[in-house]
């Protein structure tokens, strides 16, 4: 998400003091596995009070609503060994294909803060930012999308296209796993809970390096972060490796029955796909 910076040029008065600098104050640490549980905590605060209009808005409960806390699913993970939740309820499913955490998605989509700060959107499946690689956005928006199947491709009498029957509704992320202790530019500041409503329009099953094995299929340990698998080490993952184990032979030219699928070819019967086997 592309945002402006504003750079301002601050002057300032140097003031010397004979005290020890252990007399300044100092910024504390940052703690994320603390700082998850105060994320925690906000959220539910924040989907005890406040609920889902007809509108698909998010307004503060003020009697008789029911609540965000009463509708939303749980999704707990572990993300770089920490225990998170995310929030998510889902208006409608959608009728095709679900998306994973690592496909590529066209959306409809618009980011809010806890305080109904609107810091980005888009409006449009023409526009050029409908178009995601999960891989390449923050956590918490991989695992939101996974939550929804897309819709059907229409073409409208004046040529142009949207989606129907499209997946769509509302997910909730910890500041872990959005954009941290950092923030990002001045639209959204450091330890910041976020939330998105999202419309899913199209999945498509991405295979980065083009092996013919999905981005999805190459999350070898199934934590559903495939930027950590790396069979043969060499500092590249898998899904971006056009030889995953390194024996000189493209994964896509080990598949030795020839169906299309390198995952269950397995010629020396050890257990080990070729493709991930230098050894066969």
């Amino acid at each position: 998400m592309k945002l402006n910076y504003l750079f301002l040029l601050l002057l300032g008065i140097v003031i010397f003091s004979c005290n020890d600098d252990d007399d300044d104050p100092k910024e504390e640490p940052h703690d994320p596995v603390a700082q998850a549980l105060i994320d925690d905590a906000v959220l539910i605060e924040f989907l005890q009070t406040h609920y889902l209009t007809p509108e698909m808005e998010v307004d503060t409960v003020t009697g008789g609503e029911t609540p965000l806390y009463d509708i939303v699913k749980t999704d707990p993970l572990v993300y770089n060994e920490i225990n998170y939740k995310m929030y998510y309820y889902v208006v409608k499913e959608g009728i095709g294909v679900q998306s994973s955490r690592n496909d590529s998605v066209q959306i409809l989509y618009k980011g809010y803060l806890l305080d109904s700060t609107k810091f980005d959107e888009n409006t449009s499946y023409a526009a050029s930012k409908s178009w995601f690689h999960l891989p390449n956005t923050i956590i918490g928006f991989r695992y939101g999308a996974s939550y929804f199947k897309e819709g059907e491709k229409v073409i409208y009498p004046d040529e142009s296209f949207g989606y129907e029957n499209t997946g769509n509704g509302i997910f909730f992320m910890p500041s872990g796993l959005a954009y941290g202790n950092i923030g990002s530019g001045g639209a959204i500041p450091p330890n910041a809970p976020i939330y998105y409503f999202l419309d899913m329009g199209k999945v498509v099953i991405a295979d980065a390096d083009g092996d013919s094995i999905a981005n999805n299929d190459e999350d070898i340990d199934g934590d559903g972060n495939i930027y950590n698998d790396d069979t043969d080490e060499d500092g590249v993952p898998n899904f971006n490796d056009r030889d995953d184990d390194n024996d000189g032979i493209l994964t896509k030219n080990e598949d030795a029955n020839g169906d299309g699928d390198p995952t269950n070819d397995d010629s020396d019967g050890d257990g080990t796909p070729d493709y991930l086997d230098a050894d066969s």
